[in-house]
């Protein structure tokens, strides 16, 4: 598994406050690590503050998309606070990523676009040629994101069902 990498220290947006060290002197950098099996419950409490349902994402399923891609699922630490999360997969055809979220006081930071180059820079490692990502209709903050990325709206419609 690859070691924790502490994340780049970014400029702050003005009126942003980043998470602080205990001294309260400068705000404390967050480590980016891979998941480790049965964390979920800390994910899970960390997406429930940024708005996501986790619908399958119990630590059963969280283990199993971890062990089958080693290195993909990954969190970024503040002290024992997660602060922004992402999950990358790969089927042997396409990447995706998942769950790509970053607290409220830490956006506009660089954490989520760090977030994301590590998992591209991974998925490449493995000779992943491509990636996805869903974004739903009404998350205008998501698709800015993911445009200022590179990222580009393709034209299709993702459909799902309960098994």
């Amino acid at each position: 598994m690859p070691p924790a990498i502490p994340a780049r220290k970014s400029k702050s947006s003005p009126g942003k406050a980043g998470a602080t060290s205990t001294t309260g002197s400068a705000p404390a950098r967050p480590t980016i690590r891979a998941y480790r099996p049965g964390e979920g419950q800390r994910l899970r409490a960390f997406w429930e503050t940024v708005g996501f349902r986790s619908l399958g994402d119990d630590d059963a399923s969280l283990d199993r998309l971890a062990e089958r891609n080693p290195g993909l699922v990954l969190l970024a630490e503040v002290g024992d606070r997660v602060v922004a999360t992402a999950m990358g997969a790969w089927d042997g055809r396409r990447g995706w990523m998942y769950h790509v979220a970053v607290a409220d006081d830490l956006q506009r930071s660089g954490l989520g676009r760090r977030l994301v180059q590590e998992i591209e820079r991974r998925l490449r490692a493995v000779g992943c040629p491509k990636v996805n990502v869903v974004v739903t209709d009404d998350n205008l903050g998501g698709r800015r994101f993911w445009e200022a990325l590179g990222y580009t709206m393709l034209g299709a419609r993702q459909f799902g069902r309960e098994l």
